[in-house]
């Protein structure tokens, strides 16, 4: 089995090296730019009476609100890779259908609270031990899980130029994330607003990846008249 992953893995080098991608550093500075000017405002505009971290420690704020959209599009440009790999009738198509439900199922969750309701039960008959509570405990678990399942693809996704540098920085700004939020207690406007910050450039760059993937997907199909 090690041998299939190690040989899938050398083929996935061999072909990223063969594929086209268009120019996309200017876009990905510029969407950059554009989330840290964003996340400078929501400290700004804030309702009256409420402090610099209204919009980033209430769940219907603003930090949350692009979250939930920056995930909806990873989601959708996953679909959209999915459907051209299908197309092309290219066997890579699993990988793709686990980040169009994976990245789905997340923005719900933001928008829906999943973990935050589930944590709250699981709060009512069980302690969370070490951690401060299991909202903690199941945003880690998610990180693991998303580690797993990307070390099982990730011959799929160093396949895609540029995509698993932009997922392993997404990465990084979930580890400091989740390091911020488990260090800091009780939880101060100056840690609550890197906190949020980190875990909105995380999923930033999860969407970038995504659309970048589905850029190099879609710039290396070649159609033939016999699909």
């Amino acid at each position: 089995m090690n041998n299939s992953f190690s040989y899938k893995l050398r083929d996935a080098v061999a072909y990223r090296k063969q594929t086209d991608l268009p120019k996309v550093n200017p876009i990905i500075a510029f969407v950059t730019a554009s989330t840290l000017a964003y996340i400078v405002l929501a400290i700004f505009a804030i309702p009256s009476g409420e402090h610099p971290d209204y919009h980033f420690v209430n769940e219907d704020g603003a930090i949350t609100a692009l979250s939930a959209i920056y995930l909806a599009m990873a989601s959708a440009f996953s679909l959209g890779s999915l459907a051209i790999t299908v197309r092309a009738k290219d066997p890579n198509v699993w990988p793709w259908v686990i980040m169009t439900l994976g990245f789905g199922i997340l923005a719900l969750d933001e928008l829906l609270q999943f973990h935050e309701r589930f944590g709250t039960v699981l709060a009512q008959y069980l302690d969370s031990g070490i951690y401060r509570n299991w909202n903690d405990v199941i945003v880690i678990l998610y990180g693991v899980v998303a580690l797993l399942i990307m070390a099982s693809i990730l011959p799929s996704i160093v396949r895609c130029r540029m995509l698993l540098e932009l997922f392993v920085i997404g990465f990084a700004f979930y580890v400091a994330h989740t390091f911020i939020d488990a260090t800091h207690e009780p939880r101060t406007i100056v840690s609550a607003i890197f906190e949020e910050s980190a875990k909105l450039f995380c999923v930033l760059f999860l969407a970038l990846g995504s659309f970048i993937g589905f850029l190099g997907v879609l710039w290396n199909f070649k159609p033939s008249n016999n699909q």
